[in-house]
């Protein structure tokens, strides 16, 4: 014969089924964190690239990072790309660092990875970010022309209507044998700042290579302004130049500081 279960059996019997249900169940996402995944331009993809982005425990600087969650974007196109991590909240706590990494593979064989830190979540940090990576190809070849801007060293004077801008890239990696990368001629200058594209046809930037950026204006042959002193003309590329990495410098008036 059935026997009855009391009201306090009959709600203990109920809590421990409940518990046991909910140790069954996996656990689900609570949280996510988005963002892009991006090189410094818009680049393609070789066809079945795959990126990867994962949410990293990286409290301890002297122990091996924890990956937390991560997602996957198999076949992607192009950079940037965009991407969704879900994670379980209850293991992010308030005093710990976490931070994102990307990469991205072709059969096994890494081409980009990011090389900054990219902190998410807690300690002032946002809950979303992007991914900035490099590509492990120190060689970036150019797509489109290289911008910069050309300053007057204390004056925006206007310049006058014959005046030539010569702009020259040079790879000086081998003090003893600079080699020009690239060059242009720009009439109609107007006056400073002046805004200039050099030709990118051809043109590869080596991210280990050291380059110097040559300017000099002219009127009938006669130099005007100019940047002669290799420190003027330092220029760091860590890759093509962009938008968002233009190419600045200056030129000074030969009236105040004489070529050596």
């Amino acid at each position: 014969m059935a026997r009855l279960l009391s009201r306090p059996m009959a709600v203990a019997a109920l809590a421990a089924v409940l518990v046991t249900a909910a140790a069954c169940d996996p656990v689900e996402p609570s949280g996510g964190i988005s963002g892009e995944v991006r090189f410094a331009r818009e680049v393609p993809l070789p066809e079945g690239a795959v990126v990867t982005v994962k949410l990293l425990d990286t409290s301890l600087a002297d122990a091996p990072s924890v990956e937390l969650a991560r997602d996957t974007i198999a076949d992607a196109r192009k950079l940037p790309v965009k991407f969704n991590i879900d994670y379980d909240s209850s293991q992010i706590a308030d005093g710990r660092e976490y931070s994102l990494s990307a990469d991205v593979r072709h059969d096994g064989d890494l081409l980009y990875i990011n090389d900054t830190v990219h902190t998410v979540l807690t300690r002032g940090a946002l809950r979303n970010s992007d991914v900035v990576v490099i590509s492990t190809n120190p060689l970036d070849t150019c797509d489109e022309p290289l911008p910069g801007i050309i300053h007057g060293a204390g004056t925006n004077e206007d310049l006058p209507r014959d005046a030539v801008l010569l702009v020259r890239l040079i790879d000086v990696s081998d003090p003893a044998l600079p080699l020009p990368v690239t060059n242009t001629i720009q009439e109609d200058l107007g006056g400073f700042p002046i805004e200039f594209e050099l030709p990118h046809e051809f043109v590869q930037i080596n991210r280990n290579h050291r380059y110097e950026l040559e300017a000099v204006i002219l009127v009938d042959g006669v130099i005007l302004y100019h940047n002669s002193r290799p420190d003027w003309r330092k220029t760091v590329l860590p890759h093509c130049p962009n938008e968002d990495l233009l190419i600045v410098n200056s030129v000074f008036p030969i009236s105040e500081v004489p070529l050596e």
